[in-house]
């Protein structure tokens, strides 16, 4: 008999850990899973994990399988043990190798749903036990070593022994376990060998709940996690993850004081990947019923259209263009690996109180991993990423994700874009148009991936638009960043009696929809009531808006038919001769790509496999539409505008008068009269008006300047 309560403790161990042990052999027999292990044992150390199926081992035996998920260290370190103990005598007998296998993980999968956790939802009572949490990876370290089996040598006598090790501070021995000296520590000391130690890849990451289970007004929740082994370094910011793991709990510590409080932390068993775009939507047999026959409909965008915003009054055009980019074009990558983005990036430019906010906010709403940002406040890191530097990371440099990461595969929408810095603005070309985000940072090099559509709406300068500008005068945004937007809309305010007529009566029946359904005790605006909310009642459900889209993205990807290449082909020939007569470039290749992205969501909207002739020309007509609006010049379609923020009739003008400055200059020996500048150009061909703004223009740009009043010089 034993003679303590401790030795009766360490029995109890010993039979549990036995029938453990026992329990993983049955079961590993009866499923053939030591095959498995003999395959990882050949493979060794490339493959270090053995899979085992959690609905196997509740076929096995239910009680043995809950006791996983109740207890799942002691547990799976049992399995653990009998693998690693067959796999050493495989190597032993079979395989003949000279090196041990030191570690063979055991990760079970297919994890019952009822252990799936929001983090907010998780509470003290899961500590311990097995449980998954799905989100976003926020933040990473590098791989680091952590040692596991730590190996000593004792200063007097030169013994070697080994000491296995938790996760945190170095376990060290208090004597010497040879029977020749058996000293303790404070007589000799320990040296740690760690070329005879074993260590283990470790990793730490900060998983991040998804913005679309959210509720209005709810922070985010972070968790870290620990991954070990070979699921370390296969997990970087803006990754979609579904993690299995243990959740574990640390002491805090303030000053050298334990406090009561602990932290918590997932060590991760498992994890997996979010691949599918929009595959969080759950269709069911009848939903797909549905939408093969809501897309059978002849009237299918404008239902589309209707659906968008009902309480917004108007805007047709930018609604059809919005429903075009919730459906995108179809992602390429060529066998050269070069990728050509299918997403489609919209600009929205008006007057204040136009309802671009409320778009947004509809559109990240009904949009799948929509992710809204403000431009007021928002920096570089804060919509691409960052390398950053804090306790997370214990003092080294890790990896922070931003908007554009973090919506991969989804939509961001970024209000007041005209707030932004410049430089912060610049940021976001490469993810607009390689769909990557690059770090280079602290000896920091990655790249991060950014496949999603962005939505960005902005104010002109001086608060109202003026038609008698150019698009371009009125916008504070660096060329580069406009030329990647596929579309661009100027929002205007104009008063009108018969629009304002319609404007007004659509917003007040609105306001008296709403007070209807706040009221309970006036009846007799039930009638009006009744009528008002089928004016405003959506042609389709935000929820089967939703998953029609995401259907769509996901199992439609058209092709372009031979007929809608030609149409295709033949108008941007057509518009690109048009400007030989000014000496302008109309449109470039970019325009072309844009056209055919919007062509190939038009057939996503009917759930074509092919792209028609109709789909190609509602395209063309939605490009025309907006590059008649925001960079036509004297009538005519020029790209310039957009592109360099000067049209080509301007630059010529420009250079023009570059050069009668010049000839002026060198006779009169100093900057020319204004005046004669102007007879000078007249003489020439030039007209008055064509004179004054290339003027203006040049001295806006920094090609002119006036040194003296009513003199003018090159800079």
């Amino acid at each position: 008999m034993y003679s303590n309560d401790q030795s009766e403790d360490e029995l109890d161990e010993e039979l549990t850990l036995s029938r453990l042990i026992n329990t993983w052999d049955s079961f590993f027999q009866k499923y053939d899973y030591y095959s498995e292990v003999g395959k990882l044992t050949s493979h060794y150390p490339s493959e270090k994990s053995l899979y085992v199926s959690y609905n196997k081992l509740e076929e096995f035996d239910e009680e043995f399988a809950r006791e996983i998920l109740e207890n799942p260290l002691e547990v799976i370190s049992a399995g653990e043990k009998k693998i690693k103990e067959y796999a050493r005598i495989e190597r032993e007998t079979i395989r003949g190798r000279e090196k041990d296998v030191v570690r063979i993980n055991l990760r079970v999968i297919d994890l019952p749903e009822d252990i799936r956790f929001e983090i907010r939802n998780i509470r003290s009572p899961e500590v311990g036990k097995l449980i998954s949490v799905t989100g976003i990876i926020r933040k990473n370290t590098e791989v680091l070593p952590r040692i596991m089996n730590a190996c000593f040598e004792c200063t007097v006598c030169g013994h070697r022994f080994f000491i296995s090790q938790g996760k945190g501070k170095v376990d060290e021995p208090t004597r010497c376990p040879s029977e020749k000296c058996g000293l303790e520590k404070g007589k000799t000391k320990f040296k740690l060998i760690t070329s005879e130690s074993v260590f283990v890849d470790t990793q730490k990451i900060e998983i991040q709940e998804n913005p679309e289970n959210l509720g209005g007004g709810a922070q985010p929740l972070r968790m870290a996690v620990i991954l070990e082994d070979d699921i370390s370094g296969k997990l970087f910011p803006g990754d979609r993850v579904t993690l299995d793991g243990i959740l574990m709990a640390d002491q805090k510590i303030n000053s050298g004081t334990p406090l009561t409080e602990f932290s918590i932390y997932l060590y991760s068993l498992n994890f997996r990947k979010t691949v599918k775009e929009l595959d969080e939507i759950h269709i069911t047999d009848e939903d797909e019923e549905k939408i093969h026959e809501l897309s059978r409909d002849p009237k299918i965008m404008d239902k589309l259209i209707s659906s968008i915003a009902p309480t917004i009054f108007g805007l047709e055009k930018i609604k059809q263009a919005l429903v075009l980019q919730m459906f995108g074009g179809v992602r390429k990558v060529m066998k050269d690996g070069t990728a050509m983005r299918g997403d489609i990036h919209v600009l929205l430019v008006g007057d204040p109180g136009t309802a671009k906010s409320q778009l947004l906010r509809y559109m990240t709403e009904i949009s799948p991993r929509g992710v809204f940002a403000f431009g007021r406040g928002s920096s570089s890191a804060g919509l691409t990423a960052a390398a950053v530097r804090d306790e997370f990371g214990e003092g080294r440099w890790t990896l922070e994700a931003g908007a554009l990461v973090l919506a991969d595969n989804g939509f961001v929408a970024i209000d007041e874009l005209d707030k932004m810095d410049q430089k912060d603005t610049a940021s976001m070309h490469e993810a607009m148009e390689q769909q990557t985000v690059t770090i280079s940072k602290a000896g920091i090099m990655a790249t991060l991936k950014s496949r999603c559509a962005v939505l960005a709406a902005a104010n002109p300068k001086g608060g109202r638009y003026r038609p008698e500008l150019d698009f371009m005068e009125q916008v504070d945004f660096p060329p580069p960043l406009i030329s990647r937007f596929d579309v661009i809309f100027k929002i205007m305010d104009k008063p009108t009696k018969e629009g304002d007529l319609k404007l007004a009566e659509h917003v007040l029946r609105a306001h008296r929809l709403g007070e209807g359904y706040r009221s309970i005790e006036n009846r007799g605006v039930e009638e009006e009531t009744m009528a008002d909310s089928e004016i405003f009642e959506p042609p389709i459900s935000k929820e089967m808006l939703r998953k029609y889209v995401g259907y769509a993205k996901s199992r439609v990807f058209p092709r372009l038919s031979d007929e809608a290449i030609a149409v295709l082909r033949d108008e941007y020939v057509n518009t690109r001769s048009s400007g030989e007569k000014k000496n302008s470039i109309p449109i470039t290749a970019r325009q072309l790509e844009s056209t055919i992205r919007l062509a190939e969501a038009a057939a996503r909207a009917r759930l074509s496999a092919i792209v028609s002739v109709e789909d190609a020309i509602t395209a063309k007509k939605i490009v025309d539409y907006f590059l008649y609006d925001v960079s036509a010049s004297d009538g005519h379609i020029d790209i310039d505008l957009l592109m360099t923020g000067m049209s080509s009739v301007q630059r010529t003008d420009i250079e023009r008068l570059s050069d009668i400055i010049g000839e002026l200059k060198r006779s009169n020996k100093g900057s020319p009269m204004e005046d004669n500048v102007i007879s000078e150009a007249l003489s020439r061909g030039m007209s008055d008006a064509e004179i004054r703004k290339a003027i203006a223009k040049g001295k806006s740009l920094g090609v002119f300047f006036s040194p003296y009043a009513k003199r003018i010089d090159l800079v």
